[in-house]
């Protein structure tokens, strides 16, 4: 036997100007992140591809070279 459980969207209780301002922020954060120009990512992804390589639990690689 199976219970199914309904569980409430964290913005549910939202009014719609609410929402809209939540969007807009994400979308102002989206444009600030691909205006980026600092190449943070550039410089850690590499240290951060290793370190998940080292720690990986399969023989399987994550990433293809």
């Amino acid at each position: 036997m199976t219970t199914q459980h309904q569980v409430a969207h964290p913005e549910a209780n939202l009014d719609d100007e609410d929402l809209r301002a939540r969007n807009a922020r994400a979308a102002e954060l989206v444009r600030e992140w691909l205006a980026d120009e600092s190449d943070y990512d550039a410089t850690v992804f590499p240290i951060l591809k290793a370190e998940m390589e080292a720690d990986r639990l399969s023989y399987r690689r994550r990433f293809k070279e």
